[in-house]
C-alpha cells in the first residue's frame, strides 16, 4: 500500500510516520510534500498511489488548490486544526477528517475506515451516511461553552455567546463582555484558547493580542499601513486591529 504525506508541520509530519511505522509495517510513505507546489509535484511523479494524508493548510495555501489543478481521485484522509472545511473536503474522495490536536488512536481509526471502505472493496466512493456521521462527530467537538472568569473576589461563569473578545495584556488574560465595559480574568493563554477550546467558525485571532467573537462585530474599516480597525458590541477604549499579514485571512474568513 501507497501513499503520501502532505503536512507543513515537520514535527507534525514526523509523528504521523512514525505511526505508520509502528502500526502499518506494509504501508509505504512515497514522499512528503509541506507545500502546494510540492504536493502537486508528488502526485505528478506518483500518480497510482493508494491514499494521500493531508493536512488542509499548508505552507503556501490550502491544500484544496493541489486538486483543483487535475482530477485526482484518490482517497484522501484530511488533517487541520479547523473544522469549517469539512463539507469542502468531501468534494474530494475524502475518506475521513481529522481534527488537530493529532491523536494517534483517531489517526488509526482513519486508517481502518480507509482499509473497510477502499481495500475490502476497492471503492473509494464515499457513503454519504458517513458524510453525515463525520458531519456530526464535528458538531460535538468539545468546544467550550462557558468560562469560569474572576473579577476582584467574585468568581462568575460567562457563557461563550456573551464575550465580545478576548484580550492578552501584561501576561494576562482577559475577556471582554458584550454589551459592556466589564472585563473578566480567565487562566487560559490565547494559544490554548485559539487551538484547543474556541470554535474557529466563531472565533478569530486578528492580532498576537485580541481574538474576537463574529457575532459581536458591528464594523471594520480599513486602517494605517494595511489593516483593518474592527467595533465591536462592547464599551471600551481598546483598539482592535488585524494585522496587516492576516487580513486577507481574516476577510476570507468573515465572508465564509
Amino acid at each position: 500500500m501507497k501513499l503520501l504525506i502532505f503536512e507543513d508541520e515537520p514535527l507534525a509530519q514526523e509523528r504521523i510516520i512514525q505511526i505508520i511505522k509502528s502500526k502499518r509495517k506494509d504501508w509505504d510513505v512515497l514522499g512528503t510534500a509541506q507545500s502546494v507546489s510540492e504536493a502537486i509535484n508528488l502526485l505528478q511523479q506518483f500518480p497510482d498511489v493508494d491514499l494521500l494524508i493531508c493536512d488542509i493548510h499548508l505552507a503556501d495555501g490550502d491544500c484544496f488548490k493541489v486538486f483543483e489543478q487535475e482530477d485526482f481521485q484518490i482517497p484522501i484522509i484530511f488533517l487541520t486544526a479547523y473544522d469549517q472545511h469539512a463539507l469542502e473536503s468531501f468534494n474530494h474522495y475524502c475518506i475521513d477528517y481529522v481534527l488537530k490536536p493529532l491523536q494517534e488512536s483517531r489517526l488509526l481509526q482513519a486508517f481502518e475506515k480507509y482499509e473497510q471502505l477502499c481495500l475490502n472493496e476497492q471503492n473509494a466512493e464515499v457513503n454519504p451516511l458517513m458524510v453525515q456521521a463525520v458531519l456530526d462527530k464535528l458538531s460535538q467537538n468539545g468546544y467550550k461553552k462557558r468560562f469560569l472568569t474572576k473579577a476582584g473576589s467574585k468568581m462568575l461563569f460567562k457563557d461563550i455567546n456573551e464575550i465580545a473578545y478576548f484580550y492578552a495584556e501584561d501576561k494576562i488574560v482577559f475577556l471582554k463582555e458584550i454589551g459592556t465595559s466589564k472585563k473578566y480574568i480567565i487562566n487560559f493563554s490565547l494559544d490554548e484558547l485559539e487551538k484547543k477550546m474556541l470554535n474557529p467558525s466563531q472565533f478569530y485571532r486578528i492580532n498576537r493580542s485580541i481574538i474576537i467573537n463574529v457575532e459581536a462585530l458591528i464594523e471594520m474599516k480599513t486602517y494605517h499601513n494595511g489593516r483593518l480597525k474592527l467595533f465591536v458590541k462592547s464599551s471600551d477604549d481598546l483598539d482592535l486591529i488585524v494585522a496587516r499579514e492576516r487580513v486577507g485571512q481574516f476577510k476570507d474568513w468573515i465572508n465564509q
